[in-house]
């Protein structure tokens, strides 16, 4: 894995994450909490109103997405994990972030990954 981008993951709680808005086609860029795949391989994200966020609808049109964490930056496409997948998900990010991250998290429904760059 690219050593600064490694780095940039485990110092930091969060990244930002950029869309191309469904309606607009302007990018969007906000700050989300990310943890990664067990193999190392992705990144899992949960958008915060399930179903219902809007870059989680962006994305469900324009899958593509810049991901920016620590000055580091790699573009890829996301894609929505399966519903059986969304309990391991929800469980690393309570480990990564604490047992009430319901509180920030209301609608626990989708989870999403997006790879990592090769030689990441």
């Amino acid at each position: 894995m690219n050593a600064d981008l490694l780095r940039a993951l485990k110092e930091n709680n969060e990244l930002e994450l950029t869309v191309k808005g469904r309606k607009t086609g302007k990018a969007s860029a906000r700050p989300v909490w990310f943890v990664p795949s067990k193999d190392g391989k992705s990144l899992l994200l949960i958008p915060v109103n399930g179903r219902r966020t809007q870059w989680y609808l962006n994305v469900k049109k324009e899958p593509r997405v810049t991901i920016k964490v620590g000055g580091q930056s790699f573009t890829g496409s996301i894609s929505e994990l399966s519903s059986g997948q969304l309990d391991q998900v929800v469980e690393a990010f309570r480990a990564k972030y604490g047992r009430d991250m319901e509180r920030w998290y209301p609608n626990l429904e989708v989870a999403l990954a997006i790879p990592l760059p090769d030689g990441a």
